[in-house]
């Protein structure tokens, strides 16, 4: 009769799943990627493994965010450990790559892959509301997408297909005879376009959107020191703050800005020619901490860059921090 051996079961550990975390990245044409990045992984890494995938070489103006548990977005800091930061702040592992640092100028934009990113975030500010358009402006923006994205006019049979592009606000399509009449006119501005390149349609896209009331700008609802409600904006030319109608109250270059600090949950603006500082206040400690170290890493690159600070002929190279390299590429296989 032979031996019957018990063997005693023993936990299996995963050393992929111990050391190791997949992370999800949606890019701007929704599509999804996975990469599988170490703990210690900073946001960096991640970036440049978004980056290879992308064959994206100027990623000093892109980053990544995630939705933080103010159902705000909230900006990755690239220098620290990527799984802590969304262990900490996120409300779901999905993190979204896009445009961090707006410019002024096409010119900036040396390559063709980063204008086609580029083109894809302002494609989607416009959906999305975030800047502000005329009718009109709206109907030639569509019309340039559609070359970009599907050329020439005469290709098409019918334009049916245009009623499944995503070219107006979610809240102009519940009309359906407003929808009819802005395809046709979309119809039409196409026509109007055929024949150009779409890489000049996305070219004329960039160049339209930065003209628009919105472009570029990121806001966060504060108060002021008298304890108004106040809106307080950056893009890439300062800081400005909005009153409850919308309007300008006061604004700030970067020239004129010397340190962003907080103290504790105030924002600091310490300027320099009056040599006074402008308080704004948040509702609790973290809140001022993440606003203003996003509004300092923003005056840093633009004054670095001499984006906005100085008007040089020729806009000058770019540098934030190192980008992928053939080694970073070995390291970060996903």
């Amino acid at each position: 009769m032979p031996f019957k051996i018990k063997l005693r079961r023993t936990k299996r550990y995963n050393v992929l799943s111990k050391n190791c975390f997949l992370s999800r990245i949606r890019l701007l044409n929704s599509s999804e990627i996975q990469c599988t990045l170490s703990m210690d992984s900073t946001g960096l890494e991640c970036l440049e493994a978004v980056a290879q995938r992308l064959e994206l070489c100027e990623t000093h103006y892109f980053g990544l965010w995630f939705v933080g548990k103010n159902q705000q977005a909230r900006w990755v800091e690239l220098e620290k450990p990527l799984r802590k930061q969304l262990d900490k702040f996120s409300v779901e592992p999905v993190l979204y790559f896009g445009v961090m640092f707006y410019v002024p100028n096409v010119s900036y934009l040396n390559q063709s892959v980063t204008r086609y990113q580029y083109y894809l975030q302002l494609r989607k500010n416009v959906y999305d509301g975030q800047v502000h358009c005329t009718v009109d402006q709206y109907i030639r923006l569509a019309a340039l997408a559609i070359q970009v994205e599907f050329k020439d006019y005469n290709l098409f049979e019918t334009q049916d297909f245009l009623r499944e592009c995503m070219l107006f606000p979610v809240g102009w399509t519940q009309d359906a005879t407003l929808l009819e009449e802005l395809l046709l006119k979309v119809a039409l501005e196409h026509k109007a376009v055929s024949g150009m390149r779409p890489e000049e349609a996305e070219v004329l896209y960039i160049q339209e959107v930065q003209q628009l009331d919105g472009y570029g700008q990121e806001c966060f609802h504060v108060k002021d020191s008298h304890s108004n409600d106040v809106t307080l904006c950056i893009f890439f030319m300062g800081i400005f703050v909005g009153d409850n109608h919308g309007k300008s109250s006061a604004s700030f270059r970067w020239n004129d800005i010397g340190n962003i600090t907080h103290n504790k949950s105030a924002i600091v603006l310490e300027l320099n020619r009056k040599e006074e500082s402008v308080l704004f206040h948040t509702d609790d400690i973290e809140n001022s901490k993440y606003i203003s170290r996003l509004f300092a890493t923003r005056m840093k690159f633009y004054k670095e860059n001499k984006i906005c600070t100085e008007q040089p002929i020729t806009p000058p190279t770019i540098r934030r921090q190192p980008t992928w390299s053939r080694s970073s590429m070995s390291r970060q296989q996903a």
